[in-house]
């Protein structure tokens, strides 16, 4: 919905969104409580009456309660402001940027965007009062190379004096490991194609006249290992990376920043093992958590699982930056903002008036998914976000003579989107999902016209410290917790290559997980180094603030956020850590004994059995060489999440507890609780000494364990110590836990959903009961199925009548594999049955399938289960059917022919699809 001016009610009644120009006056009214909690009514309702009281004469343009808490005013006498800013529930105002009131920012300079999220995050503050910057640390950037001719990243390349000392191209412009395998390497890691690389480092280390990275004077080292988009899926293999980690360690970087992902989902996964081990050998691991929040639970990928790895979530940042569209209509002229190009190198350029048009595709959808019947030519087109990739959407508009595409996103906040491919040669962006639909009501009343050139426009985000809807989420496969810690990765504003404009917007935990890094260094200079890897990552996670959870009344769930959004003000003041700083306590079987086993730290056996009721151990320090510490502790619950619905089936978007919008009070017996056992309250800590503590955390138990919930929450320590400041500071531990037993969950969807089935090869429909097929080079079956949780093993064999194994299937033998997203084209997976079967599990021993009577079966192997044990499995028949006749002799060279590719490459993050 739009930001609009509404027509003139009452002085201060809140009033319908109408119309998109904004006036001079407009600003945004930010409340002091979090949003979505009990209090944002309440501050609501103050807000009118204190406002009528005092006589303020303004219109509510927009009423913020899921995301912000707060109104959009239109103040038609600003002097008024200051008398509003001192009302009750005011926190702060800011002036409203999104349309006339833009900030336009010459190509030389920068937006102060990332400025202003440093102004949330204690960076400013450092920056300011300890003068900390990173000096003498060294930090490398495993990425898409950097243009170190930035003005803003120094300019230079190994010179005295010069940021950039280390680094290393391992694949050069022309390579991608889908299209060309063979990388070639070069000295010179330049990147002047891409800007992935460009943006995380400017995040990091950017020093210009108006912009400032986390950690300005840091030492860089660059290690390339992408190449340039439009040479395929701009994807690189795993060995390459390892060759870059290799040679980050070689050139002993003390934090490495890791933004991309992907690989199997699990910490077994190489590059996770690999980012451990640099961990083990005292490099801070820096990754980002994976853009996958929208599919849910169990998204976040390698390498930022590995052990000891910092993997970062994401949180929008309090202002959007970027290049503006003017938009001109019957109605209003006003200007939007839009996100990078889909294709860095085809810029959303258009000096003069151009056309916007709205159409339907050939199917009747606005999608933009198949053929136009019409032609657009020299018409932009405005298309609804969803059903097919950017790249289909480009494509089918350049065929219909489009000039341009505009995405609407279907969510509301901006994204950054992947349209490359050699045969799109306009360029596509995303724009809001409000403006997308302001755009179509002036559609309505008539023609319009947009013209786009390089001016910068800043506006205030009203999800601006609140999670991004992209982030992944957690846990591991083994519930280990993830991600880590959130950082501002939504609308960042950074440098890019100056061949692509020299600045650009990006939303990511790619850009979430730099600064997260930059913060790292920060706290290496404060201590000098003399600190240890586990002690940066105390630092950086116990110091964060928890967010409240959007769809609930209650904490966001670690498995969202980590220990929340973090802040190095308050890292590098910390007089006192816990160990350790995250509490996984695996699942739950609903015994009322306690249980002192559990996964404290990544990578121990889990055990068999966890109760309702499970003890942790923690020490605590008191880093003050002369003051005594006092502690207490307070449990801060936060929402319970779970993937499946009541009724049992499958739920893309988690299902919260408490509910969202819900204003029965919230059983206490619904939410975890947690006390400390021993010592006896209150704490007392000598100084530079510790304290073993055993905290009991206990599960809830009106929840239902049919509903397979993971539970969480915050253990708040509460330190005073007794020096003449009377300093005191806070740390939060956070916990997760399965409610059930996690050992017993079903890895396959339930036959009720379709799945798993067989069907002739390119049919939807299964095979009906004793059917008889013909395999041959034309005819083939296709096995179906769905992993609605992640599978440590999985087993698809051809059995005979008496359900002994025949042989295994192309694929048919999978280790650590994640489950399948629900997005349009990874709802499923599938094997063929193609004529050759398999003796062994490593699938080297091929034979020719014979004529006869069989099943499919699968076997999936259930959560923390032994892959040795048989009664560790789900097992799926399914239906009996008759091969007459096998007259293709496959080999293992080709029977795999179309399988679904279930390989290790890696995706960079930051461009969302």
């Amino acid at each position: 919905m739009a930001l609009g001016i509404p027509t003139q009610q009452s002085a201060i009644a809140p009033s319908k969104p109408g119309f998109t120009a904004i006036q001079p006056g407009a600003y945004f009214v930010e409340f002091y409580g979090e949003p979505a909690s009990p209090e944002c009514d309440y501050e609501h309702e103050q807000f009118y009456k204190e406002a009528s009281a005092y006589g303020i004469s303004m219109y509510t343009r927009n009423t913020f309660k899921r995301l912000f808490n707060g109104v959009s005013v239109n103040l038609p006498d600003t002097r008024h402001l200051e008398r509003l800013e001192s009302l009750s529930a005011v926190k702060r105002t800011w002036p409203m940027q999104m349309r006339s009131r833009s900030m336009a920012i010459p190509s030389s300079n920068v937006s102060p965007n990332l400025m202003f999220a440093h102004d949330h995050t204690g960076v400013s503050k450092v920056h300011s009062e300890l003068g900390l910057g990173g000096n003498g640390i060294k930090v490398g950037v495993i990425d898409t190379g950097v243009d170190y001719m930035h003005p803003d990243l120094g300019g230079c390349w190994k010179t005295p004096g010069c940021p950039f000392q280390y680094g290393y191209d391992f694949v050069g412009d022309g390579y991608d490991s889908a299209s060309t395998p063979h990388p070639v390497p070069d000295p010179d890691p330049r990147d002047t194609c891409d800007g992935h690389g460009t943006h995380v480092t400017g995040i990091i280390a950017a020093h210009g006249s108006r912009f400032s990275g986390v950690a300005p004077n840091v030492t860089l080292g660059v290690y390339r290992i992408f190449g340039c988009p439009g040479n395929g899926a701009g994807q690189s293999a795993d060995d390459v990376i390892l060759k870059a980690m290799e040679a980050a360690h070689a050139d002993r970087m003390d934090v490495i920043n890791m933004s991309f992902g992907g690989g199997s989902g699990w910490s077994e996964d190489p590059l996770s093992v690999a980012a451990s081990r640099l961990v083990q050998d005292g490099i801070v691991m820096v990754a980002s958590a994976g853009n996958d929040g929208s599919n849910g639970l169990y998204t976040s990928g390698s390498p930022g699982l590995g052990a000891g790895v910092i993997n970062v979530a994401s949180f929008e940042n309090w202002m959007i930056t970027s290049l503006s569209i003017d938009i001109a209509g019957t109605g209003a002229n006003y200007s939007i903002v839009h996100s990078a190009s889909g294709n860095n190198k085809i810029r959303f350029i258009f000096g003069t008036p151009t056309e916007v048009v709205a159409p339907t595709d050939s199917t009747g959808s606005v999608n933009g998914c198949a053929p136009y019947s019409e032609s657009y030519n020299g018409q932009v087109l405005l298309v609804r976000r969803g059903n097919c990739t950017f790249v289909d959407k480009a494509a089918y508009a350049q065929s219909a003579g489009a000039v341009g595409v505009m995405v609407y996103n279907n969510e509301p906040d901006l994204m950054s989107p992947t349209s490359v491919s050699p045969n799109v040669t306009i360029p596509l962006v995303v724009i809001k999902l409000d403006d997308g639909q302001s755009i179509l009501n002036e559609l309505k009343m008539g023609t319009v016209t947009l013209t786009a050139t390089n001016r910068t426009v800043s506006t205030s985000n009203p999800a601006g410290g609140q999670i991004s809807r992209f982030s992944s989420w957690g846990p591991d496969p083994e519930l280990h917790q993830s991600p880590a810690i959130g950082a501002p990765g939504g609308n960042i504003f950074s440098t890019f290559p100056l061949d692509l404009g020299g600045y650009a917007s990006l939303s990511g935990t790619s850009m979430a997980s730099p600064y997260v890094a930059g913060m790292a260094a920060l706290i290496l200079q404060a201590r000098s180094k003399d600190v240890s890897v586990d002690e940066v990552r105390r630092l950086l996670l116990e110091s964060a603030h928890p967010k409240t959870d959007t769809n609930s009344t209650a904490l966001m769930s670690p498995l969202r956020q980590g220990s929340g959004l973090a802040d190095i003000w308050e890292s590098v003041s910390l007089m006192s850590t816990i160990d350790p700083p995250q509490l996984s306590l695996n699942y739950t079987d609903g015994s009322d004994d306690s249980a002192t086993s559990g996964l404290d730290t990544p990578h121990e056996q889990p055990p068999r059995r966890v109760s309702s009721q499970t003890v942790r151990t923690l020490t605590l320090y008191n880093h003050s060489p002369s003051s005594f510490m006092t502690c207490t502790m307070t449990n801060l619950a936060a929402s319970s999440v779970s993937s499946f619905m009541t009724n049992g089936s499958f739920a893309v978007v988690p299902r919260s507890w408490p509910e969202a919008n819900s204003s029965a009070p919230v059983p206490a017996d619904t939410q975890p609780r947690a006390i400390i056992e021993s010592p006896a309250l209150p704490i007392r800590v000598a100084p530079g000494s510790a304290q073993v503590i055993t905290v009991r955390i206990i599960a809830p138990s009106g929840l239902s364990n049919d509903d397979k919930w993971l539970f969480g929450g915050y253990l708040r320590f509460n330190l005073l110590w007794d020096d003449k400041e009377g300093t005191s500071q806070s740390l939060h531990v956070p916990y997760t836990g399965f409610l059930g037993d996690y050992t017993k969950l079903d890895v396959l969807s339930v036959p009720e959903e379709g799945l798993p089935f067989v069907s002739l090869k390119g049919s939807s429909d299964a095979l009906d009961e004793n059917a008889h097929v013909v395999i041959d080079s034309e005819h083939k079956l296709a096995v179906h199925y769905r992993l609605e949780h992640p599978t440590r093993v999985l087993k698809l064999r051809l059995v005979d009548d008496r359900n002994t194994t025949v042989g295994y299937l192309p694929n048919g033998y999978i280790e650590y594999l994640g489950r399948n997203y629900q997005s349009a084209r990874g709802r499923y997976s599938n094997s063929t049955i193609n004529g050759t079967l398999y003796e062994d599990t490593d699938l080297t021993k091929p034979f020719d399938a014979q004529p006869g009577s069989y099943r499919v079966r699968i076997d999936a192997l259930r959560p923390l289960r032994d892959p040795s044990d048989p009664e560790g499995y789900q097992i799926w028949h399914s239906s009996r059917f008759v091969i007459d006749s096998v007259s293709v002799s496959m080999t293992a060279a080709n029977s795999a022919d179309d399988d679904d590719d279930l390989g290790g490459d890696v995706v960079r993050n930051g461009d969302t699809a």
